[in-house]
């Protein structure tokens, strides 16, 4: 039985979770702000965001405890940056293999669905295998790591409808801890756990005409799998 580390926001990265644990006959586990990956072996699935890491999946993989790991990092049809380069320089154990996975964009919701098939040898390794690889350092836009999380809350505003009734549901949930009764602060980076939790769907996301026009240029539904 190996567990299935999952940070998830818009729910794309717990599908792909999902769909492993079932294979690995392990736990589906959320990372929170507690959570510590702990055990001998460890598959870990997270979003990439504007080429990053979310922070709180930085934050989890620095205090981790397990031996081996592999990496799974799930992307919306755009540059995958060195996501998974990334997560292997903050990994305190071996990572012994890792994956970029399309799925929809979680902003332009263009119906792209995941195909778990490409994982095979991937989910074989990490039952199995113990040889430590060096994940590639893929290409990175120049302007990726400036102030992602600002350009992202500039692109795709957040609103707040008369359906809201101050349950605060979307606070709860929030891993950034950005939200209060349906209205996000600087924190915010909008991974959209908000608007998927919401009881009573009162959240819904705006997205500048830029952004827009960009997120309609689908450019890589590739599968890459690293196991050597």
């Amino acid at each position: 039985m190996i567990d299935v580390y999952c940070f998830s926001g818009a729910g794309h990265s717990a599908e792909v979770a999902a769909y492993c644990a079932e294979r690995l006959g392990g736990r589906v586990i959320s990372i929170g702000a507690d959570t510590v990956c702990r055990g001998e072996r460890a598959l870990i699935v997270f979003p990439v965001y504007c080429e990053n890491l979310p922070p709180p999946v930085a934050g989890f993989l620095r205090r981790a405890e397990a031996g081996y790991a592999a990496l799974i990092a799930t992307y919306g049809g755009m540059s995958y940056g060195r996501a998974l380069y990334d997560a292997q320089q903050l990994f305190p154990g071996s990572v012994i293999a890792g994956a970029y996975v399309p799925t929809e964009h979680s902003l332009a919701r263009d119906g792209w669905r995941f195909d778990g098939a490409p994982l095979a040898p991937l989910l074989a390794k990490i039952s199995e295998g113990s040889a430590e690889i060096m994940l590639p350092k893929t290409p990175k836009h120049i302007l990726s790591d400036f102030a992602p999380a600002w350009r992202s809350r500039i692109g795709a505003k957040l609103v707040r409808d008369g359906n809201c009734v101050g349950c605060n549901a979307c606070g709860a949930a929030c891993p950034m801890g950005a939200m209060r009764q349906g209205r996000a602060n600087s924190a915010c980076i909008r991974c959209l756990k908000c608007v998927r939790v919401c009881p009573r769907h009162a959240l819904c996301v705006h997205l500048s005409p830029v952004l827009s026009h960009y997120l309609r240029r689908r450019r890589c539904n590739d599968t890459v799998v690293y196991l050597d």
